[in-house]
């Protein structure tokens, strides 16, 4: 059958193509809030991950989005910024219809790939989603100079400012059998199991989004839509000021302070948005924070130790921000003026050590980098659950740096005993993150260098060990 010029083989008219979507197909410039219905639950992952402690870039053109997760500094979280803690809503459930190409283009451009040629034919879809809540960069915008020489940022156009965080699934709306008013894909009371197992595309379970179990609702908390920024064209003023060495004018975040600021805002908003910024990782951001503060607030300056509250955020945001040597400094002092001073400089040398351990990014000297290695293992053992490549990452890096750390003094503990804390801390962090194999992997090689008389041991033998500091992992 010959096709006119007003309609295709599929029987769909071409009044689509005239549209503003029709005319605007695959613009990236049009279309910055995409749905990420692509990603399967291995990119999540990876998505979340790189999220967790980096603003992610990303290379998007026409219809099509690439995940940039070389373009970041493993040795430095957050040197680009971060994101902040999720903006909970009470939210509700959505939908979107798909009833020819120009529609698809409009509303979910990144399915173009493997859905265009199904509308094409004629296939129309049916999609639900739910935003459960949003989190926000700690920055509104990122320069081309900030990423100049950069390994894996060769190809960034955007930044992803911005993800909803929810669920969603799409199916063929050919193949749906739901009565008015009730869910496809199992949201609700009305959701039957049925209709939910038909979706093409899920990210989420919308099953979970409506339930009050904190464990169930974990499952509503996906990433599935990006709000992208393009990566503006120059640098910045504060990364100028920030380039600066360090000396009096650096260690306040590199003269930021002499820039003019907004005078409207109270400097109590400033100190809030700088706790939200470090809470973030967003150290940079953090200090341009606190000058605001400063300037309008100069009788309790961050840089001044005697106001030892806000010094010692501002300590915190310098470790933050890649100059560890100096925020250690600063917090020291603000240490000096509260009731710690009393206890003595040895606990307040060791309480500026677990702050550095916590805090501090950028190039570090294997002292200060041990002991951070040695926090995240114990926060990946013990607090919350890490990746298996970041067990394996922290544990590299500590047993790379035990040679070379130097403990304080003869108490130090920590420092002396590191090869020892891995033992315990190594296999449990992969215990944590699931990943049993490894767990026994990596205790038959600790314990063996930590504790020669276990090579000897048999294989039941060090099972048995290993099962009994590892309970994760019996019988596994």
């Amino acid at each position: 059958m010959k096709q006119t010029a007003g309609s295709r083989n599929s029987g769909q008219s071409h009044l689509m193509d005239q549209t503003f979507a029709g005319q605007n197909a695959c613009n990236a410039e049009e279309h910055t809030k995409p749905f990420v219905i692509e990603w399967d639950a291995t990119d999540m992952s990876s998505f979340e991950s790189l999220a967790a402690s980096d603003i992610v870039f990303v290379k998007y053109e026409g219809c099509t989005l690439r995940v940039l997760d070389e373009c970041k500094n493993d040795s430095f979280r957050g040197e680009q910024g971060a994101y902040k803690p999720p903006e909970w809503t009470t939210g509700q459930l959505e939908s979107v219809e798909i009833q020819n190409s120009g529609e698809l283009v409009a509303k979910l451009p990144l399915a173009q790939a493997t859905l265009g040629a199904r509308v094409s034919g004629g296939e129309q879809f049916h999609m639900e989603y739910y935003v459960a809540g949003t989190r926000y960069a700690s920055r509104d915008a990122v320069y081309e100079k900030d990423l100049e020489g950069r390994y894996g940022c060769e190809d960034a156009t955007h930044f992803v400012y911005g993800f909803n965080l929810g669920a969603f699934a799409l199916g063929s709306a050919n193949e749906l059998n739901v009565e008015a008013g009730a869910s496809a894909f199992g949201f609700g009371a009305k959701g039957t199991q049925s209709s939910s197992s038909k979706a093409d595309k899920k990210g989420g379970d919308l099953a979970v989004c409506s339930s009050d179990s904190a464990t169930e609702v974990a499952g509503c908390k996906a990433p599935i839509r990006l709000n992208l920024r393009e990566i503006r064209p120059g640098q910045s003023a504060e990364a100028v000021a920030m380039a600066t060495p360090d000396d009096a004018e650096s260690l306040t975040a590199a003269g930021v302070i002499n820039q003019k600021l907004e005078m409207s805002d109270e400097a109590r908003a400033h100190y809030d948005a700088a706790m939200a910024k470090a809470n973030a990782g967003d150290g940079k951001g953090c200090l341009k924070e606190l000058d605001g503060h400063d300037k309008l607030n100069p009788t309790h300056k961050s840089t001044d130790p005697k106001s030892p509250g806000v010094s010692m955020l501002r300590a915190q945001c310098v470790m933050r921000a890649g100059k560890c040597k100096a925020g250690k400094g600063q917090m020291r002092k603000a240490f000096e003026n509260t009731n710690m001073a009393e206890f003595g400089p040895e606990h307040i040398d060791r309480s500026v050590d677990a702050m550095a351990a916590m805090y501090c990014e950028g190039d570090l000297d294997p002292t200060d980098g041990l002991r951070k290695a040695l926090s995240e293992l114990n926060k990946g053992a013990y607090m919350t659950k890490k990746s298996s490549e970041f067990c394996t990452t922290q544990w590299k890096t500590a047993e790379k740096l035990i040679p070379k750390a130097k403990p304080r003094d003869d108490d130090d503990s920590q420092i002396i005993d590191a090869d020892k804390a891995l033992f315990s801390m190594v296999p449990n962090c992969f215990a944590r993150a699931g990943d049993c194999k490894m767990a026994y992997t990596s205790f038959k090689s600790v314990s063996s260098s930590v504790y020669p008389n276990y090579s000897d041991m048999t294989e039941e033998q060090m099972r048995n060990n290993f099962e009994s500091l590892v309970s994760k992992c019996k019988g596994k």
